[in-house]
């Protein structure tokens, strides 16, 4: 048999027009495996065909069934503006010739329909959409009780004490394992039992319920594992035994904080009566200057709103300087709301939310947005483009300052983590500020990675060694010190610089002891001069 002539460049992009993958090309030609076809194309610089994300059908069928730009994103996921361009990019100019019953916006008192997003429309926040939907009705009001049915529980150490009560129902079983995610991680702030006999007896619970969630101290941090694990989705109702709950809104979930006793009547009863929030719209614009980040703009925030400012409130966080931000930044940003108040903080879904999810979990899932017109309860509106390091001295949150007015402060710990500040990004920076440098004598510097996932990519990227390097402790991966971890406590008059999100008086041992609250980048900067330092000339 001859040898099969090989393709020109032009005749292999004019094939791979007409018949898109290496396959069907092979069959066109004959003769030809695949594999060849690929080989000649890396050969001449000619990229694999590859699908637009959209098709053309769907984006035809989602414009003729709406034919309005913001609903037909609403679906996809995408802003008005990206729904437009591609719907320019297919030649969709005109408005549907015929009407549909979508775009009359008719409630015809039928069944609703649930794939999709959720389609509430009415002046209504997201705390209010996602409440209405979870407790099978129409339309919520705020101030209004309703029992709702969470898509998922969480609860850590303090699972024994949720056990104990539960207990007194007299019931064998949970009313449903797979909604109930238990990772052994110890808190900070959290009045936990740690008897040795408390944790046989949740491993023992665990199997007799047959909770397959279940995460031992090895993993690491409660919220962080479930968030990192796609446990909580976007649009779902999460709710957990730690005031840090608020954080799994930056995937666009509602949660919050509840007591144990409340998690007991979960496990037991498979619902909860809650209030539903007003809602606070925090804008945030503009770009983040050199050395800050969002931790900064989170103290930021705390100092405008106060401590109390957003007291069993929801905070929906929008604006430009929101969109830029990672999943990580986000999660700063709503683990910290809970330290003004809030019951709720949320993020809304957007492209960088659909990313984090891609070959996360293959559960479907209903984002839920905003109404255009949805009523707020306040609107606060922030640039951040002239911000500067922040940093939140004893012993309130809100006790706010320039990092440059207390510069100089002369530090004996710095504690870095917590699920504001242990993911891998604030590793790598703390590692890129102190490359080559020592931790100074008079300090001790103690890192909390995240998550387990977290400690191994740490190691897999040398920051690990880094640290030991330079005279720092890696502790195993939880969320912060508990009360086990003696070598965090602080003794009287001491003075820390933590990057949790609590800094009161005898949270970290010794009532007379301060706690300053910062970023990752304060901190590294911190522990290589022994006393609170700017990071802004250490960032570049």
């Amino acid at each position: 048999m001859p040898r099969k002539k090989i393709p020109t460049k032009a005749e292999l992009i004019q094939l791979q027009k007409l018949y898109k993958t290496d396959e069907k090309i092979a069959e066109r030609l004959g003769n030809v495996t695949p594999q060849l076809v690929a080989y000649w194309r890396r050969k001449k610089n000619i990229p694999k065909h590859s699908y637009p994300k959209f098709s053309e059908i769907e984006i035809r069928e989602l414009w003729e069934r709406f034919g309005d730009d913001y609903r037909c994103g609403l679906e996809l996921g995408i802003s008005k503006a990206a729904f437009y361009n591609w719907r320019r990019r297919y030649g969709l100019k005109d408005k549907p010739a015929f009407l549909k019953l979508e775009q009359l916006e008719l409630d015809l008192g039928g069944p609703k329909k649930l794939i999709g997003k959720i389609y509430h429309y009415g002046r209504r926040t997201i705390a209010q959409k996602i409440f209405a939907e979870r407790a099978g009705m129409e339309k919520v009001e705020e101030g209004e009780f309703v029992e709702v049915e969470p898509d998922l529980v969480m609860s850590h150490l303090n699972a024994a004490d949720v056990i104990e009560r539960f207990q007194e129902f007299g019931l064998n079983y949970v009313w449903n394992p797979n909604r109930i995610v238990i990772p052994l991680d110890s808190c900070p702030g959290d009045n936990t039992n740690h008897d040795i006999g408390m944790q046989k007896a949740i491993r023992e619970f665990v199997k007799r319920q047959n909770i397959k969630h279940f995460y031992d101290f090895r993993e690491g941090g409660c919220h962080q594992i479930v968030v990192e694990r796609g446990h909580v989705l976007p649009g779902q109702l999460a709710l957990g035994t730690n005031a840090e709950t608020t954080a799994y809104g930056a995937i666009g979930a509602l949660s919050t904080g509840i007591d144990t006793t409340e998690m007991a009547s979960i496990w037991a009863l498979g619902k909860i009566w809650m209030k539903v929030p007003s809602t606070v719209k925090i804008m945030i614009n503009g770009k983040l200057p050199r050395g800050v980040f969002a931790m900064d703009v989170s103290l930021f925030i705390a100092k405008k709103l106060t401590t109390g400012g957003a007291a069993y409130r929801s905070i929906e966080f929008n604006g430009t300087a929101m969109t830029q931000m990672s999943i990580s930044e986000r999660m700063t940003l709503t683990g910290m709301a809970r330290s003004m108040g809030a019951k709720v903080a949320i993020c809304p879904f957007d492209t960088t939310t659909r990313r984090f999810f891609m070959g996360r979990t293959k559960m479907p899932f209903r984002p839920a947005l905003a109404d255009k017109d949805a009523v707020y309860d306040d609107t606060y509106e922030f640039n951040i483009d002239s911000l500067v390091p922040k940093i939140a001295c004893p012993s309130n949150v809100d006790n706010v300052r320039p990092v440059v007015e207390v510069e100089g402060t002369p530090l004996d710990k710095i504690i870095i983590g917590s699920t504001n500040s242990g993911r891998f990004d604030d590793l790598r920076l703390v590692a890129d500020i102190m490359k080559g440098n020592q931790v100074h004598p008079d300090v001790q510097l103690i890192i909390f990675p995240g998550s387990r996932s977290i400690y191994l990519e740490a190691l897999k990227k040398g920051l690990i060694r880094a640290f030991v390097e330079a005279g720092a402790v890696v502790m195993n991966p939880q969320s912060g010190p508990g009360p086990n971890d003696q070598q965090c406590l602080l003794g009287d008059g001491e003075h820390c610089l933590t990057t949790f999100g609590d800094n009161r008086s005898g949270v970290l041992g010794a009532a007379s002891a301060e706690i300053y609250l910062a970023s990752p980048a304060t901190a590294a900067a911190s522990a290589m001069s022994g006393v609170i330092t700017d990071p802004t000339r250490f960032v570049g």
